[in-house]
């Protein structure tokens, strides 16, 4: 899998505007799946069949806003080694709608605590997202199991606020990979959001992770505790490179095989 992993990479350096079309030329053909809507749109989405005797569930990962699955350095691990545990891995790529610190707020501003835009500026990004979790979602629900959503970065957020906008697609517990949201308004919000859900919630930081979760790390744990969230729990990986992987990976399933998943 390192292989096709490296082809990849080296196509999108080689264009950056590589069609999904083109890269399933770099891909294990196995694990190939498109999904189609009614406007003739489709979308990429990367499978790997469960290698244990029985199916425990379907683990859905979408890497941080503007990566490709085999991009992410945690999101990759993941789903290539759930399969071994007996998990069914769905990888998909986000939507390609721009995000960045300064359309998330007033531009000009020169305060450390510049103006918060418009919360209306999330509802393309939520509409795009949920567009493609709802083509995904009519493949997986009716798949034994229970279903676990893994996400990292802004695009936990986005995945935070879709939930909240549409529960009927609710999975029983989600993990959160460097959750974050390049704004200090709304990275403050992030941490009410995954404080209050209702869901079991894994929320992880690597020895990598940027400023904008180191911002707010602890407040999520202090708000857990304060609006009682029993299923909250925090951990912050201690190695980096590889051996950061291995740790990611034995986090989540040791945390996965506790809640009886």
């Amino acid at each position: 899998m390192k292989r096709y992993s490296l082809l990849l990479l080296a196509a999108l350096c080689i264009s950056p505007a590589v069609s999904q079309d083109d890269l399933q030329r770099y891909l294990p053909q196995d694990q190939l799946h498109w999904l189609s809507g009614n406007d003739d749109q489709r979308y990429l989405v990367l499978k790997k069949e469960y290698l244990q005797a029985f199916e425990r569930g379907q683990i859905v990962l979408i890497p941080d806003w503007h990566y490709h699955p085999l991009q992410s350095f945690y999101i990759r691990p993941v789903y290539e080694s759930a399969p071994d545990f007996g998990w069914t891995t769905w990888a998909l790529t986000p939507p390609e709608n721009d995000i960045r610190t300064d359309n998330l707020q007033t531009p000009a501003s020169a305060t450390h605590f510049p103006e918060a835009a418009d919360e209306e500026v999330f509802e393309p990004l939520v509409g795009a997202l949920q567009q493609r979790m709802t083509l995904l979602l009519d493949e997986t629900l009716s798949r034994p199991g229970f279903s676990v959503w893994v996400v990292e970065g802004i695009t936990a957020d986005i995945t935070l606020r879709l939930l909240e906008s549409d529960p009927s697609i609710m999975p029983d517990a989600i993990v959160l990979i460097n959750a974050y949201v390049p704004q200090f308004q709304y990275n403050r919000a992030l941490a009410d959001r995954i404080s209050q859900s209702q869901l079991p919630v894994l929320d992880i930081r690597s020895a990598e992770s940027n400023q904008w979760i180191s911002k707010h790390w602890q407040l999520r744990k202090k708000l857990a505790s304060k609006y009682q969230h029993p299923a909250y729990r925090q951990r912050q990986l201690i190695n980096s490179g590889n051996a950061g992987q291995r740790e990611l990976i034995s986090t989540i399933k040791g945390w996965l095989e506790f809640h009886g998943f």
